[in-house]
């Protein structure tokens, strides 16, 4: 989603909208949905996850 243009606060907004489904429907353990919810936060605000990769240039081959 990062790749699409969506930034921080779109990311944020679209776990918190994920994890609320996941209390309402009551689809997984609430201890559960905590771990998730920590795991979520911990990875959004670490910015090494959102630096832009150089992509590696394809090998050509000269004869």
């Amino acid at each position: 989603m990062w790749n699409r243009g969506y930034r921080f606060d779109e990311l944020r907004l679209y776990v918190d909208g994920y994890l609320d489904a996941l209390r309402h429907s009551n689809a997984i353990e609430v201890y559960l949905i905590h771990r998730l919810e920590e795991d979520a936060v911990r990875y959004l605000r670490d910015p090494s996850n959102f630096e832009a990769v150089p992509l590696p240039e394809p090998e050509t081959d000269y004869y």
